[in-house]
């Protein structure tokens, strides 16, 4: 048996074995003629080339749940951070893992996927860190957030190249044309302290505003959510400076928008090489690891996140 068919058996022996938690949260409507099912994953956090870490087997396996529905999703995306330290030997087996998704399969770079040779390894495997597709109605647009430093502290940044593409790219769209975009950090300003947060997110605000329907989906927080329209800030009641939330777009926003923060396939918790916190801070969903899968009808959005609690 090969390595590749031992991880596929692997994962989907637990996938069979391990009993999984599943929650969903109905979403506003679209306004939009095209169905299509989406099947998300993100932070697998592959350490190295090793199939047999913890983290290699519940990638396999949530490869095997997905492999396991019925109907198959039309589309998987996964938002970043498939390698932990960008070693080559991670990405390749990331990528013999993913090889057997059922369906077409696109991806962004975390902050992890970043190694010695810059962006290159990345597109050797995957292609371009960002790009925008039409796919059954939607247009999908994958973002390339970097980390970069700053004053406060680390920070995710789209940067101002990315952000005139961004541009072009939209103008040639209806307004109508409901967008999907994905990206590894969170384009929803989240928890600044654990990186939760894209610095010049805002700056797309009018890019975006025309637009009816916005569903942004990212992964590095490591825990389900959404943080829907209109949703304003809140904190935790500790620091009203720590944690808040708000719409992307501010008072210039789509009709509709979403935020779907993903659950990782490796870590239940934020940042959990730091240590698991005292306490529960803002920013955590249920928990558990897993993957999600999103249906967007032309009456309904539903999100259910596929979570383990085992």
């Amino acid at each position: 048996m090969d390595r590749r068919e031992f991880v596929k058996q692997v994962g989907l022996g637990l996938a069979a074995g391990w009993v999984g938690g599943r929650l969903s949260w109905p979403l506003p409507a679209w306004a939009a003629e095209p169905k299509v099912r989406l099947a998300l994953l993100a932070d697998a956090h592959l350490k190295d080339g090793n199939d047999r870490r913890p983290e290699a087997l519940t990638l396999a396996r949530a490869v095997a749940e997905i492999r396991g529905l019925s109907p198959p999703p039309d589309l998987v995306l996964f938002a970043g951070d498939l390698a932990h330290r960008g070693r080559p030997d991670a990405l390749d087996l990331g990528k013999e893992i993913l090889a057997d998704l059922p369906a077409p399969f696109w991806a962004v770079r975390g902050e992890g996927d970043h190694g010695p040779g810059g962006k290159s390894a990345w597109v050797r495997r995957w292609g371009e860190p960002w790009f925008s597709r039409a796919f059954r109605g939607f247009q999908v647009l994958g973002l390339d957030t970097l980390l970069n430093p700053a004053a406060g502290g680390p920070v995710f940044e789209i940067g101002a190249a990315q952000r005139q593409w961004l541009a072009r790219e939209l103008a040639r769209l209806s307004p109508a044309t409901p967008l999907i975009i994905f990206s590894h950090a969170p384009l929803a300003r989240l928890f600044h302290p654990w990186q939760q947060w894209t610095g010049d997110a805002p700056e797309i605000a009018p890019i975006l505003a025309r637009f009816n329907q916005v569903l942004c989906v990212h992964g590095h927080a490591h825990g389900a959510g959404i943080r829907g329209q209109g949703s304003g800030a809140r904190n935790d009641g500790n620091d009203a400076n720590n944690f808040c939330s708000w719409s992307l777009t501010g008072n210039r926003k789509p009709k509709t928008e979403n935020h779907l923060s993903l659950p990782a396939t490796a870590w239940p918790r934020p940042l959990a090489v730091q240590g698991t916190p005292a306490a529960m801070r803002p920013g955590l969903g249920p928990r558990g690891c897993g993957w999600a899968l999103a249906t967007l009808t032309p009456t309904s959005r539903h999100f259910r996140p596929y979570l383990w609690q085992a």
